[in-house]
């Protein structure tokens, strides 16, 4: 049961926020940013972040050129090019934000497998290169097939590489606690082990794991930054989870590959960490099972991921699978990020779509002009 002080200091605030993913905290700074006197509380039912925030694979990326000639086909130039550039932006706007050297930043580059299913993606490499020349100065894509070998991938699954020298690694945890740490720095509140059960008015009850008790929180306004789980919240805007499988290899003392690597239309992923191979993806191979909030394995995509390290990846590699997990994303039928007002009291945001650590910090800045 709560005390007369804590009932007095610790319920009342200007802004709540829900989820303390890279959306939520960084909506929070962004917020303390320009006005450091509103008082902000973050809400999370996990001890961590409980979507994909720590749990995907550490990419600082926009779009390969398969993703980006998918989502052309799929919303046509202008939208793709609309959405490239906020995520340029807010890859830009993080790093600002936080130090590079304490996200574990590595400007390696990154690189799309082209095999024989995408094989027009290289006729229409200088058409996209054209288009975001508006964004980015110069070339953004480039063939690069002399690294085929060098990386040691299959030359036989693995056609063309295309290089672009504007994607990065990170340190996915280094870069969640330094934000962590930042949004506390600023004096934005999280409380962890709070689910929301009801939201109304800008009140918010919670069910607290560790008090074994229901709370509520009075504010002016609530921001719902919960992603996948956006609609255990609320009804809108309409988010479907997509959950993601993530394998990470054991050390390789001669492992070839360095930088950020997408591979069908950004379904596939993978990245070295050190010595390690980090791969993720494969949804598409079973969409339906893959819309999920439960953070159980899918055997098959598991098994179609050590497939792809061992035929197309690390051929002849001995290596091992030190760990693996999952983590879940949010999707909107466009794949378009969305702030939606839905009353005067309550904002719902949603940047993912698999690309949060690219969106988040600029749609926090949007979400900070409407909560003003």
């Amino acid at each position: 049961m709560l005390s007369f002080w804590e009932k007095n200091s610790f319920l009342n605030y200007d802004i709540i926020i829900v989820g303390s993913g890279i959306l939520g905290l960084s909506t929070a700074c962004e917020i303390k940013e320009r006005f450091p006197e509103k008082n902000i509380l973050v809400l999370e039912r996990g001890i961590l972040p409980t979507g994909a925030s720590t749990k995907n694979a550490g990419f600082l990326c926009f779009g390969s050129l398969t993703e980006i000639l998918a989502d052309i086909e799929l919303k046509g130039e202008a939208q793709t090019l609309e959405l490239v550039e906020k995520r340029w932006k807010g890859i830009n706007y993080l790093k600002e934000r936080l130090s590079e050297n304490k996200i574990g930043y590595h400007p390696y580059g990154g690189y799309d497998l082209i095999d024989t299913k995408h094989s027009t993606a290289i006729r229409k490499m200088d058409g996209v290169n054209d288009l975001l020349r508006r964004i980015f100065g110069k070339d953004v894509f480039a063939v690069a097939d002399s690294k085929i070998k060098e990386f040691g991938f299959d030359a036989g699954l693995v056609s063309h590489l295309i290089y672009s020298p504007f994607e990065a690694q990170i340190d996915t945890g280094e870069m969640m606690k330094t934000l962590i740490k930042y949004a506390q720095f600023l004096g934005v509140q999280i409380v962890n082990g709070a689910e929301v059960k009801e939201l109304s008015g800008g009140r918010v009850s919670v069910w607290h794991s560790a008090l074994g008790e229901q709370i509520t929180f009075a504010s002016d306004m609530v921001i719902i930054c919960a992603n996948a789980f956006m609609n255990r919240i609320s009804q809108e805007p309409v988010v479907k989870p997509g959950r993601g499988q993530v394998l990470i290899t054991n050390e390789i003392e001669d492992l070839k590959l360095k930088g950020i690597f997408h591979y069908d239309e950004g379904y596939y992923y993978f990245r070295n960490y050190g010595k390690r191979v980090i791969i993720g993806g494969g949804r598409n191979l079973d969409f339906k099972k893959e819309e999920s909030y439960e953070f159980t394995y899918n055997d098959m995509i598991i098994s179609d991921l050590k497939n792809k390290l061992d035929k197309m990846i690390l051929p002849g590699v001995k290596y091992e699978i030190a760990d693996k997990w999952t983590g879940i994303m949010g999707f909107t039928e466009n794949k378009l990020p969305e702030i939606k007002v839905i009353d005067s009291n309550t904002i719902a945001a949603l940047s993912c779509n698999g690309m949060g650590i690219a969106l988040s910090s600029y749609i926090a800045r949007e979400i900070a002009v409407l909560s003003n």
